[in-house]
């Protein structure tokens, strides 16, 4: 087994924009096309669907990421002349001699406030993104949240709770005030599923009971943070025709 493989899975979907890199607590999982336009850290236990694109986020562990989500997502001036990136991103289209003179306006020089976003997209540990959601920059998922699907996230949300809808808006807790005091307070995605096993996962009152007495005794799953790099493809066997 490669260390590629010992890491995660589905390594050989990443892309990669300008040398960006994938951060990742070992294990995670990869289903499909995963985009990276900066560098993204990635908790343990996080799986992504099919054709996401991290732009600028990062992801906390036991994750779910929902096929064609968008995190950390950029914006673009709509109060400038244009919302096109000619203005003030020359890479864009200074490849192309119709623009290779252009000039560009840096975005925050001079006072100008950013219509980029400040921070990252920040996605908590337990977070379940259903298919096509929308994260914007700067804006956090909390610990144990779930967005719906098709939603654009434009505000914070808080632990453990639903919400949906562009904008999207809290629909629901997950569990009772108490009950989700006691989760954020005992963290159990420190640990592996190994150190969880035999936990009432469907039952999430007693889980508390049997964490609260287990966790003095587990030590955190702290592997530390690895390169997850795109392995090189297998060399090509040559045929040979019997004539």
């Amino acid at each position: 087994m490669s260390a590629v493989e010992e890491h995660s899975r589905g390594a050989r979907y990443l892309t990669r924009i300008n040398q960006s890199r994938l951060l990742a607590e070992p294990p995670v999982r990869i289903l499909g096309t995963l985009v990276l336009r900066s560098d993204t850290h990635v908790g343990a236990f996080t799986e992504f669907g099919r054709n996401v694109e991290c732009q600028h986020a990062e992801i906390g562990r036991y994750s779910e990421i929902g096929p064609s989500s968008l995190l950390g997502a950029t914006g673009h001036p709509l109060d400038w002349l244009s919302v096109s990136a000619f203005q003030y991103k020359k890479a864009t289209w200074g490849w192309h001699p119709t623009a290779s003179d252009a000039e560009v306006v840096e975005p925050e020089v001079d006072g100008r406030p950013s219509f980029r976003g400040e921070g990252l997209g920040s996605i908590g540990n337990d977070v379940w993104l259903g298919a096509n959601v929308v994260v914007l920059k700067g804006v956090t998922v909390g610990h144990g949240a779930v967005v719906a699907a098709n939603s654009v996230v434009t505000k914070d949300v808080e632990p453990y709770t639903i919400v949906g809808g562009a904008p999207a808006k809290p629909i629901r807790r997950r569990h009772d005030d108490a009950l989700v005091d006691e989760l954020l307070e005992l963290a159990w995605w420190r640990f592996t599923p190994n150190q969880l096993k035999g936990v009432s996962f469907h039952e999430p009152a007693q889980a508390v009971k049997q964490l609260r007495e287990r966790v003095p005794d587990l030590e955190p799953y702290e592997p530390g943070f690895v390169e997850i790099t795109k392995p090189a493809p297998a060399p090509r066997r040559r045929r040979f025709r019997l004539r």
